[in-house]
């Protein structure tokens, strides 16, 4: 099974979220307090070593200014990874508190943790509940908890180790499964040696290792596997076995790489894993302690785990590694915390592949941005970055990212802008593309919104038109002519000239500096005035 849906109210950072995960990864992602410490602190309550957590006071809801809340809710909704997966033996006993739906045809189970400050004592409360969110009549409501707990445990790849006499890997069935594994995937391809299989397999398992270390005993850690630990071209041959897991669909190569992870967790000493379990992961900011490299690679084999992954990051190249729909954007609002993500199959296939390119594998720093200045061409990007900090506004630390729109096409733009809560403007020229872009921007502008303060449309047909017209034109003059004296062609001409001479980009720069020359008063006031309601804008979305 895995966590389809926590909902929590009044839990220590969090006054109010509601929150579906993806089934296999469900990556993490917002502003500094967004509740991410406190949400993982609910998670944990379903660990093995947690089980029936009694709340003390401290874990009531308060926020900046110490307001305490009296009560504690927190639903967590279990539901089948597969069709009748609760008929298996392991699953026999918790069929009796199970909600099966004719909709898709899988069972759930919702587990309600709850809390109540009476006087000085504080009620906690264990039960697993029915549709109506009532106690279903059983007897042995804290025994099923447990065993679904024990079945399906939460389990933070950076917990604490007791001792430091106690071993690190559970070395006898910790090979077992390396060499199993190797072996198997000898039989389906002839690309690596024996030899480079186990090497990248090892490689993969110093890995997880690594992340049941914390911080305090990291360099201890460090010390011993400074011998044995992995090297490039081990990294390059788990890389390899990478895209051998790729290319197969093998359930029985699953469960082998799941055995390695099992054995890893049983030699940490904590309430070994049982046979039948399945744990459910949670990695918090992992790219602070792992390279880039060695984190991707890492990555892309973690996918073939099969279990649950929730992950948060703040990292853009851990972002990029995930598909669009595992991405979640948490927003903390005056009253609550709110989730934005992508539904699955909710964008169409062109659609995401131009998201995907374009913002995830070229610029994925824009998944983290409030708003977005979208743009035609690289020339804006170039031009409006720099006038906006000569006009006293730096757009990135105003979490303003500008992304030219031309290559990807508008409309995915905004409509993945819309559904992630991310702010979004539109600068567009006069021309007839011009016009549909605006057209677009007014068919897409947020239900109740006005569409001017998503847009504005320069009175010109494109950037250099405007700004030559907007006291720019003797860059341009002396490009094209080396002069600034009068020319007797139309201006579009003298232009083209121009970037004849030099290129778009030379100009931008050119243009740059001549305002920085001349100061802030040379910027056209449509732009500076456009500058500061991107701001505005930006700050209100934070």
């Amino acid at each position: 099974m895995f966590i389809e849906q926590i909902d929590i109210t009044g839990f220590r950072g969090i006054s109010q979220l509601s929150l579906k995960f993806n089934a296999i990864s469900s990556v993490l992602i917002g502003e500094n307090r967004w509740g991410r410490s406190s949400l993982i602190s609910a998670l944990t309550l379903l660990s093995l070593n947690n089980k029936l957590y009694q709340f003390v006071d401290t874990d009531f809801y308060h926020d900046q200014n110490h307001v305490y809340g009296d009560h504690i809710s927190i639903k967590i909704t279990y539901c089948e990874s597969a069709l009748k997966e609760l008929d298996k033996q392991a699953y026999h006993s918790l069929v009796p508190v199970s909600i099966y739906s004719e909709q898709d045809k899988l069972r759930r189970i919702t587990y309600h943790i709850s809390a109540d400050k009476q006087g000085d004592n504080i009620i906690s409360e264990h039960v697993l509940v029915n549709a109506n969110g009532e106690p279903f009549n059983v007897e042995n409501h804290k025994l099923l908890i447990a065993h679904l707990i024990e079945l399906n445990p939460v389990m933070a790849l950076k917990n604490t180790i007791n001792s430091d006499d106690l071993p690190i890997t559970n070395q006898p069935l910790s090979e077992y499964f390396v060499e199993e594994l190797s072996n198997q995937l000898k039989t389906h391809s002839s690309q690596l040696s024996q030899n480079e299989l186990q090497r990248g397999l090892q490689a993969a398992r110093s890995l997880l290792e690594y992340y049941f270390v914390d911080q305090q005993h990291r360099y201890h850690y460090k010390q011993v596997a400074k011998k044995t630990s992995p090297r490039s071209e081990d990294w390059d041959s788990l890389e390899r076995i990478n895209n051998i897991l790729d290319d197969l669909n093998d359930d029985y190569l699953r469960a082998t790489l799941l055995g390695v992870f099992g054995s890893i967790i049983n030699a940490k000493g904590n309430s070994a894993l049982s046979q039948s379990s399945v744990p459910i992961l949670i990695l918090e900011e992992p790219e602070s302690q792992i390279h880039p490299i060695i984190l991707s690679v890492g990555f892309r084999l973690l996918k073939h785990l099969p279990t649950q992954k929730i992950i948060t990051s703040n990292s853009s190249d851990l972002v990029s590694l995930f598909p669009l729909d595992t991405i979640y954007r948490l927003i903390r609002m005056p009253d609550k915390i709110i989730a934005k993500y992508i539904a699955p199959h909710s964008f169409g296939t062109d659609d995401s592949r131009r998201i995907l390119f374009h913002i995830f594998y070229r610029r994925a720093s824009a998944i983290f941005a409030r708003c977005w200045l979208l743009v035609e061409g690289e020339t804006e990007v170039w031009l409006l970055r720099e006038l906006a900090e000569q006009s006293g506004y730096h757009l990135s630390s105003e979490g303003v990212q500008l992304i030219e729109f031309a290559q990807c096409g508008l409309k995915p733009l905004i409509k993945y802008a819309n559904r992630m809560g991310i702010h979004w403007y539109v600068i567009t020229d006069g021309d007839m593309a011009g016009k549909k872009y605006a057209d677009t921007v007014k068919s897409l502008c947020p239900e109740g919104k006005n569409p001017s303060d998503y847009l504005t449309v320069l009175p010109a047909r494109d950037i250099e038109n405007f700004l030559f017209k907007h006291g720019f034109s003797d860059v341009y003059k002396l490009a094209a002519y080396n002069t600034v004296q009068h020319i007797d062609m139309p201006v579009p001409k003298i232009i083209q000239k121009a970037i004849h001479r030099t290129s778009k980009p030379d100009l931008a720069i050119a243009v740059c500096d001549d305002a920085k020359n001349r100061g802030v008063s040379a910027i056209p006031h449509l732009l500076t005035d456009t500058f500061a309601k991107i701001v505005k804008a930006s700050k209100d979305f934070a």
